[in-house]
């Protein structure tokens, strides 16, 4: 903290020798004041406060004085101090004051000429406030009128949510100044904030009814004004339980008892939504409110009273207002429905034994009064509408749900037991997917639910669903791996159960990796090691593509499982190891599991062009080295394992195979594509250039459609590989594939222009090479509505016009046929001067 301030603080304080602030004053006055003077870089503290914020904030007029007056002379550091904010409340000396209501503090601020106007910035809570605001937060109304009158503040400023002075005395409720600014002030009593609130909705959620009153009486303020949610001022007086002013805008300002905000909620959904009797009853009786009006979702005010659970209303609504009880919502749920969910007993049995509803009413999902109840576990209530209500346990929802699927869902044992035991649910009952209480209770709970439903239910615990799977299989997808051993030795289930996909338990555990759950299904359970599903992979398949090394050394070891075993598609365990696994996995199984490394799938395709295929270099380099693998394996399509690293790999494993593994790279499959083909069609032109540069790779080698390198490239707009074949592959520009095609019919069929110019004017492409159809460079440009390139090919490549194709048709004949008016005009226009 710097001298200047240290001094000025303890000035203030009253901290120096004769300690009252007058004696400091008289005493270190000029010292202070040269020290300010002199000392501006220094004038705030580490919060961005100055002297005159201390002062103005302890409203010491007497300091403030002196310290404004001791800058006399020096405009530029007063109109600075003045304008200076805090760094985190963004307040200036005069918004201090006027908070702290020190009018004479304010006074002499605003003589020296602070500015009325200044607004404080915040951002991050969305204010916009000026000294006038923050003296009517503060209730500080001297100060407000002192500003209004002499300071000449703006009556109507708003802060960022749109709120006036006028805004603020409503809500806190002080009629003289609301008066005072409406009648001397001139306040606008219609103005609303960024929300649509006027100053009567603020009065109204205030506490003062007389302020309400003289607003709408003599302010003449709008009763029906509505917010941006549609709320009315009698919805603000609602909400804030103010039912003094609710009564008295219906008898007096003639508010509109059915008006509804947004959500289609009328004062009478929020009397019974938050359980005023007493006003209920007025609005029904004397303001005539309607008691069936339904929101936006169709819920009427008995539903919103029977959700909240207030039995005073509910029986005065169905008694005395004559209230539907069976009226359903937009989703069929009645007010049985809402009041099942809610947390009073008592609701429910009146609704049922007084207002007679209807116990076995289904909302649009199929969900009864028991569904509700049980859903949001409300047992007592599903207790009494069993024993009392004579409601139907097995009442099914559109899936199929039961109520005891819920509670066995939601693991309640003792409301499963007492379902069973005395409500004689169905422990069989099974929902639209196949699936029991039992598959429930697997799949989602605690263990005892399922001992229960087993040894007491007598549930099947071979049950299966519509896909197949059995209790164990729901059990093993959600990870109950306490519940799968139960289910073994206790409820002696049969470990080698499949689901339509032909997934044993086994198959479960492995794919969701619980080796330990394979190891003990294997030796505890005497599950099948060699089980395949419906596509031939067994336990092992999954673990060589993922597990742990010492998974495959227990499943072939001990578990006994055949490493030749292969998918209905061919691939063996090394495959999938080749494919997935790391490189120990693979090692192990060749070396000590005695592994076929040269075993093909049913499309030839060897465990090398596997691991090749998913970038495996480590792989690669020992199947090669150890294994023994023949890297010019082909399969069934003549691909190489050279094909696949240069068709999905990275450079570095293409270039093994060739340095190291002598890999052909001239080889090509069965439609005559070489290496450098797959490399282009995959866009992998590092392979490309490589190839070329180092694998000395043949870049005029076409395959069976005639295609060299340079169509491949062509064809998938490669024109940056076009030039560097032509420029550094030497690669021939006028070589035509079976069709008579040339790298420059496919650039003027979609290329940019300077492609077509470079191929002619670097490359030497002849302009008038023909298709096997007759059709010309200019044919293709004509056709494909590129005029740029129609122009450049005749005004400077010198194509021919006249050319014709097979049919005797030229490029302006083809242009005319496709609708390309331009390109028309202009070739009619060339043709006419030749």
């Amino acid at each position: 903290m710097q001298p200047a301030y240290q001094v000025t603080r303890a000035f203030l304080n009253g901290q120096l020798p004769e300690s009252s602030p007058e004696d400091t004053l008289a005493r270190y006055g000029k010292q202070i004041g040269r020290l300010w003077q002199s000392d501006k870089t220094n004038l705030h503290n580490k919060e961005g406060r100055t002297f005159l914020h201390l002062a103005a904030e302890e409203g010491t007029v007497k300091i403030i004085g002196f310290l404004l007056n001791s800058l006399k002379g020096h405009e530029t550091i007063l109109k600075s101090l003045l304008e200076a904010t805090s760094y985190y409340e963004n307040q200036t000396a005069l918004h201090l004051a006027a908070a702290g209501g020190y009018l004479d503090a304010v006074q002499c601020l605003v003589e020296h000429g602070a500015d009325v106007k200044s607004t404080r910035q915040l951002s991050w809570q969305l204010k916009s406030e000026s000294a006038l605001h923050y003296a009517a937060q503060e209730n500080k109304w001297d100060v407000v009128q002192w500003l209004v009158e002499h300071g000449k503040a703006n009556v109507e400023a708003a802060d960022n949510i749109g709120r006036t002075v006028l805004h603020f005395a409503a809500q806190e409720n002080e009629l003289d100044v609301v008066q005072w600014l409406v009648e001397h002030g001139k306040a606008n009593v219609e103005a609303t904030n960024k929300y649509g609130r006027t100053v009567l909705h603020f009065a109204a959620q205030g506490a003062k009814l007389e302020v309400v009153q003289w607003l709408v009486e003599h302010g003449k303020a709008n009763v029906e004004a509505a917010d941006n949610d549609g709320w009315t001022v009698l919805h603000c007086a609602a909400r804030w339980n103010k039912w003094d002013v609710v009564q008295w805008l219906v008898e007096h300002g003639k508010a509109n008892v059915e008006a509804a905000d947004n959500d289609g909620w009328t004062v009478l959904h929020f009397a019974a939504r938050w359980n005023k009797l007493d006003v209920v009853q007025w609005l029904v009786e004397h303001g005539k409110a309607n008691v069936e009006a339904a929101d936006n979702i169709g819920k009427t005010v008995l539903h919103f009273a029977a959700q909240e659970n207030e039995l005073d209303v509910v029986q005065w609504l169905g008694e005395h207002g004559k209230a539907n009880v069976e009226a359903a919502d937009n989703i069929g749920r009645t007010v049985l429905h809402f009041a099942a969910q809610g947390a009073k007993l008592e609701v429910v049995q009146w609704l049922v034994e007084h207002g007679k509803a209807n116990v076995e009413a289904a909302d649009n999902d199929g969900w009864t009064v028991l569904h509700c109840a049980a859903r949001w576990n409300k047992w007592d209530v599903v207790q009494w509408l069993v024993e009392h209500g004579k409601a139907n346990v097995e009442a099914a929802d559109n899936d199929g749900w039961t109520v005891l699927h819920f509670a066995a869902r939601w693991n309640k044992l003792d409301v499963v037991q007492w379902l069973v035991e005395h409500g004689k649910a169905n422990v069989e009952a099974a929902d639209n997917d196949g699936r029991t209480v039992l598959h429930f209770a697997a799949q989602e709970n605690e263990l005892d639910v399922v001992q229960w439903l087993v040894e007491h239910g007598k549930a099947n615990v071979e049950a299966a669903d519509n896909d197949g799977w059995t209790v164990m299989h729901c059990a093993a997808r959600w990870n109950k791996w306490d519940v799968v051993q139960w289910l073994v030795e206790h409820g002696k289930a049969n470990v080698e159960a499949a689901d339509n996909d032909g997934w044993t338990m086994l198959h479960c555990a492995a794919q969701w990796n619980k080796w330990d759950v394979v190891q003990w299904l294997v030796e505890h359970g005497k599950a099948n090691v060699e089980a395949a599903d419906n596509i031939g992979r067994t336990v092992l398949h999954f673990a060589a593509q993922g597990a742990k090394l010492e998974v495959v050394q227990w499943l072939v070891e001990h578990g006994k499982a055949n490493v030749e075993d292969a998918y209905n598609d061919g691939r063996t365990v090394l495959h999938f190891a080749a494919q997935g696994a790391k490189l120990e996995v693979v090692q192990w199984l060749v070396e000590h599991g005695k592994a076929n490394v040269e075993a093909a799938d049913n499309d030839g395709r060897t465990v090398l062009h596997f691991a090749a295929r998913w970038n495996k270099l480590d792989v690669v380099q020992w199947l090669v080295e150890h294994g023994k693998a023949n890297v010019e394996a082909a399969d069934n399509i003549g691909r190489t394992v050279l094909h696949f690293a240069a068709q999905e790999n990275e450079l570095d494993v293409v270039q093994w195979l060739v340095e190291h593994g002598k890999a052909n790279v001239e080889a090509a499959d069965n439609d005559g594509r070489t290496v450098l083909h797959c490399a282009a069609r995959w866009n992998k032109w590092d392979v490309v250039q490589w190839l070329v540069e180092h694998g000395k790779a043949n870049v005029e080698a076409a395959d069976n459609d005639g295609w060299t390198m340079l169509h491949c490239a062509a064809r998938w707009n490669k024109w940056d590989v076009v030039q560097w074949l032509v420029e550094h592959g030497k690669a021939n520009v006028e070589a035509a594939d079976n069709i008579g095609r040339t790298v420059l019919h496919f650039a003027a069929q979609g290329a940019k222009l300077e492609v077509v110019q470079w191929l002619v004017e670097h490359g030497k492409a002849n302009v008038e090479a023909a298709y096997n159809d007759g059709r010309t460079v200019l044919h293709f440009a004509a056709q494909e509505n590129e005029l740029d390139v129609v122009q450049w090919l005749v005004e400077h490549g010198k194509a021919n016009v006249e050319a014709a194709n097979i049919d005797g048709k030229t490029p302006l004949n083809l242009a005319e046929e496709r609708k390309h008016k331009k390109i028309t005009a202009y070739l009619k226009k060339i043709v006419s001067v030749v």
